[in-house]
């Protein structure tokens, strides 16, 4: 399922680490091995996607790199 959204995600993961991007949010994914975001940053994001197996993930890049949703908080922005 796809939705849209208007927000900021921020990683919380420690900024020693990184979170690997993946290539969608279905449940046929991989793993980008070369695309990742070091922990807290934030990233704009416009659609959350939710694949059949229950994992969500958010889009941070026009070109379809997805962050999955257990390691960021979403903060929603004023249109």
């Amino acid at each position: 399922m796809l939705e849209k959204v208007n927000g900021i995600v921020k990683v919380t993961q420690d900024d020693r680490y990184v979170v690997f991007l993946f290539d969608n949010f279905e449940v046929n994914r991989k793993m980008l091995q070369d695309k990742y975001v070091k922990g807290q940053t934030a990233w704009y994001t416009d659609a959350k996607g939710t694949g059949d197996d229950g994992k969500s993930f958010y889009r941070i890049a026009e070109d379809g790199e997805w962050i999955e949703a257990e390691y960021v908080d979403f903060i929603p922005t004023e249109d």
